[in-house]
């Protein structure tokens, strides 16, 4: 599906190209590739590990991945959240990655053996200048079905080159819905959890009054077969951008058995999810209903 940017994403080139011209008229210029920091601050979290590149049918996948026992057929995958989508609530980023990749030091924490961490599209691969990449894949279709398809892509390609046959998905923030999403069109899939996850995007934007995600799939379209799966969804009680009350609300519509969903108290839609990983990790996945 070819996306077409919606007002607001239009309106946020615009403003971005003014912004370059005015500088290099001024005689600043900035570099035309401001994140290589951020891939440098990735690549410090995540040093020991292998750096990797996939390349799908839409987009090119950034990643690192740990195999510490390449015996153990199973692997755990993160992916990240949204990223920078908007400069200002109007305003739409020229690139998505994220200056603070949670779900990445998630990963490094995590105690499983094997861990592959697995970015959005167009993070880290160059923003708008990406392979595939406009601006509607970080806001309306963050969740398009290509966008889906190219992190399942991702995920096969690895699993099928080192062996492995079964995976848990762990998404933070909009990887939550990823995650999710995920998890209802696999079948290799052991479980699936969400920190501070979108579980129904339209009950969100919704909820805010926000435009709606125009252009992806949404998790709660697919509830009979993600119910089937174990699963578990953390929310920061002081989380004012993804609200435990919408989650919640999610759970018992999906009619999920009595503690597939934990709030944390410490914890708001950033803070601190990677220091209390190590512990968070350990605790169960929620048992299917009538299991």
């Amino acid at each position: 599906m070819q996306v077409q940017s919606s007002r607001n994403e239009r309106v946020g080139l615009q403003s971005l190209a003014l912004l370059l011209f005015g500088l290099v008229l001024a005689g600043c210029a900035p570099d035309l590739n401001p994140f290589v920091s951020r891939g440098a601050y990735a690549d410090g979290i995540a040093a020991g590990w292998q750096k990797l590149g996939f390349r799908t049918d839409r987009f090119d996948l950034a990643g690192y991945a740990r195999i510490g026992n390449p015996a153990d057929p199973s692997l755990a995958v993160f992916i990240e959240g949204d990223g920078v989508s908007y400069i200002t609530r109007t305003e739409i980023s020229p690139d998505p990655t994220p200056e603070h990749p949670v779900a990445l030091q998630m990963a490094v924490k995590h105690p499983a053996s094997n861990v592959l961490y697995l970015a959005r599209p167009c993070q880290y691969t160059g923003g708008y200048k990406g392979r595939g990449c406009e601006p509607a894949y970080w806001t309306s279709a963050r969740f398009a079905p290509e966008a889906v398809g190219a992190m399942d892509m991702a995920i096969n390609q690895f699993m099928a080159a080192r062996g492995l046959r079964s995976v848990i998905l762990y998404g933070y923030s909009g990887g939550g819905t990823m995650a999710a999403l995920l998890a209802a069109r696999r079948q290799d899939v052991a479980g699936f959890v969400t920190v501070a996850g979108v579980l129904d995007h339209r009950a969100w934007t919704s909820h805010f009054g926000d435009s709606p995600l125009r252009y992806s799939l949404n998790p709660a379209d697919s509830m009979a077969a993600l119910r089937a799966i174990p699963q578990r969804h953390f929310v920061g009680q002081r989380d004012t951008i993804v609200p435990p009350t919408l989650t919640q609300a999610y759970a018992r519509r999906a009619g999920l058995n009595d503690g597939a969903v934990s709030v944390v108290p410490r914890a708001d839609h950033t803070c601190c999810w990677a220091d209390l990983w190590p512990d968070l990790a350990r605790q169960p996945l929620a048992v299917p209903p009538g299991s």
